[in-house]
């Protein structure tokens, strides 16, 4: 794994990847920042999103983004047929539920659905540093696809 403060290069190639996108989605704008500071030394290219829509434009661009959803993004939409548009728009994205309160049956569904980790929303160190765990974890695992299509 490439530490945070070095670029990843394509060994066919010896090109520079890109550095993975991490999209911190809240509604809280509050929340966003806060996650976003905690999360800043990822390594990663960090953007915010406050709304669903803004989720999805920025998805749409396409890439293999990490996504962290930190609270309800769309009043009345329920967390799996959030999960789905998402997936909709970004097939590749690797999503990062962070939430406290998800009834059984939807949490269910949104693993189904192709979730990447789920945590409950961090407020304990232990929590932050799982939730850092799972992003690095989606950060390499996006490096390594974003390697293998850009060398072959």
């Amino acid at each position: 794994m490439t530490p945070p403060n070095e670029t990843a290069t394509c060994r066919a190639t010896e090109q520079p990847l890109a550095k993975t996108m991490l999209i911190i989605a809240a509604r809280d704008r509050i929340s966003r920042t806060r996650m976003a500071r905690a999360l800043a030394d990822q390594g990663c290219v960090i953007e915010m999103a406050g709304s669903a829509a803004r989720l999805m434009e920025s998805l749409l661009r396409g890439g293999r983004p990490v996504v962290v959803l930190a609270d309800r993004l769309a009043e009345g939409l329920a967390w799996p047929t959030l999960v789905s548009l998402l997936k909709g728009c970004n097939p590749r994205a690797a999503l990062i539920l962070a939430v406290n309160e998800l009834p059984k049956q939807e949490d269910l569904r949104v693993r189904q659905q192709g979730v990447f980790y789920r945590a409950s929303q961090p407020v304990s160190a232990a929590e932050w540093d799982e939730l850092q765990l799972a992003i690095d974890c989606a950060c390499s695992r996006a490096q390594r696809e974003t390697a293998a299509s850009r060398c072959h």
